[in-house]
């Protein structure tokens, strides 16, 4: 495990990130909360749906409690809310900031990959609809605006239309996760398509060459002949694996599979509809209106994309600052977490990943927590150091060394009229250092610039000051 160090200019600069985002988010009424670095491992995997379990750092405890380092923030807060210890009306608007942890795998070098990453984000619980998306949304492109990041783009999909469109083609819930969880496999093109289309088949989603001419018969006989023919396929070859069910149990069941007219064929239509779907991603004005003729070609209902124009609509008022916007329903991550909206904060000048944060809504998550009812929540979080990389050499300057910092020198015995000196300059908000170690002028001057200090004062056994700019 990798933990991070940072040079003093390279944590002045988080830091002065983390402040400029926690004003930006307190004047949008986001209140500041922690939460502890240790957590039971299950709060995360029932949030996760176990997503995370191969990246979280975990161990057992002195206690025999199974804990982790937390990789994320989302379910701490959330949990808060449903343990009561975060109280307030609803909606409620929280902020956070702080090192999360997760094994990213090894790095090109070969070096062990990171563990431990800068992460600031917000969370919007108690409402609901497009207007709260938006607020979500516009912030999270706003506030990297306010910092002074230009070239990001917000990429923006849709979770629950895209469940709503594979429900409407008739799959059951079994295969619609199974779709969903393919979506990048599918943009991959044919090749993509082809692998998919085989592991449906091992799973039994789509039947082989002999199961679709069974299916076939079955469908076209009576019952009973469909009887006589499967007893006579499955033969004694049942007898030791009925488990709890009854042979004519287990006929039954295969038989309504043979007889459920159009399953394999809605697999195999959602399959190309799928492919088709996630081809599509680009600016609204270019995607809506090939996205509906895809859905015209397929029978389905534009009114299912609803959601997706309401919330195009609930953005529009935002000035985000030229900002594009790229709606992309190929986004298929946290599919055991998001309900609704999801969207990415990108950036091209990002070594390795263009990622600069993304969140979505997950309306479960309170009732996956111990809630009693699920509750409309959504947020976001931004990778803080990915952020520090694109700022300019000398952004925050002003707020990290912007005021006179001052070396207060001493010598031999004017070590009392020295701290005395310091003291006075540090109670008028001036930061002061003490040197120590008896340095000659050069070596002050050399130690000054090290340290950024723009004023050396050297105390003599008299009392009197001298002061120098370096």
């Amino acid at each position: 495990m990798s933990l991070r160090d940072y040079s003093p200019a390279r944590w002045r600069r988080l830091v002065t990130i983390r402040e400029r985002l926690e004003r930006f988010l307190d004047r949008r009424g986001y209140q500041t909360v922690t939460t502890p670095i240790l957590e039971s491992t299950d709060l995360f995997l029932r949030k996760s749906g176990g997503e995370l379990a191969a990246r979280m750092y975990s161990f057992v405890d002195p206690s025999g409690r199974r804990v982790s380092l937390r990789p994320e923030f989302t379910s701490s807060v959330v949990q808060g809310i449903v343990d009561g210890a975060l109280k307030g009306p609803m909606p409620q608007r929280w902020q956070y900031c702080g090192p999360v942890f997760r094994y990213e795998g090894e790095a090109a070098d070969g070096s062990g990959g990171g563990s431990e990453f800068q992460q600031l984000g917000a969370e919007l619980v108690g409402a609901g609809g497009a207007v709260a998306d938006a607020e979500v949304i516009a912030l999270a492109a706003q506030g990297l605006t306010a910092l002074g990041v230009k070239g990001h783009r917000l990429r923006i999909g849709h979770i629950g239309v895209v469940n709503a469109l594979l429900d409407a083609l008739g799959l059951s819930e079994r295969a619609r996760v199974f779709v969903l969880g393919s979506f990048e496999e599918l943009a991959s093109g044919p090749q993509g398509l082809d692998a998919v289309r085989a592991r449906a088949l091992e799973m039994g989603l789509l039947p082989s060459e002999g199961n679709r001419r069974i299916t076939q018969l079955a469908r076209r006989m009576a019952p009973e002949d469909a009887e006589d023919m499967v007893e006579g396929f499955l033969g004694q070859g049942i007898d030791g694996i009925t488990g709890q069910r009854t042979p004519e149990e287990i006929f039954r069941r295969y038989l309504k599979k043979l007889r459920e007219a159009g399953v394999p064929e809605i697999v195999e239509r959602s399959l190309r509809f799928s492919q088709e779907l996630v081809a599509l991603s680009g600016p609204a004005g270019r995607v809506l209106p090939k996205l509906r003729k895809l859905l015209d070609r397929y029978g389905l209902d534009a009114g299912l994309l609803a959601p997706v124009d309401d919330l195009l609509a609930a953005l529009a008022p935002y000035d985000l600052k030229g900002v594009p916007v790229v709606l992309d329903f190929g986004m298929a991550r946290g599919i055991a977490y998001y309900t609704g909206v999801v969207f990415d904060i990108e950036h091209t000048r990002v070594k390795s990943a263009p990622w600069l944060g993304g969140g979505g809504r997950y309306d479960g998550l309170v009732t996956a927590l111990g809630g009693r009812r699920d509750v409309p929540a959504l947020g976001f979080a931004y990778a803080v150091e990915r952020i520090a990389d694109l700022l300019p050499a000398g952004f925050g300057a002003d707020e990290m060394g912007g005021q006179q910092r001052v070396l207060v020198v001493q010598q031999e015995g004017s070590a009392e009229q020295a701290v005395a000196l310091a003291e006075r300059l540090r109670a008028q908000g001036i930061p002061a250092e003490l040197e120590l170690s008896g340095r000659s002028d050069a070596e002050v001057a050399k130690l000054a610039q090290a340290r950024g200090i723009q004023t050396v004062m050297r105390v003599g056994q008299d009392g009197k000051v001298a002061e120098k700019n370096v």
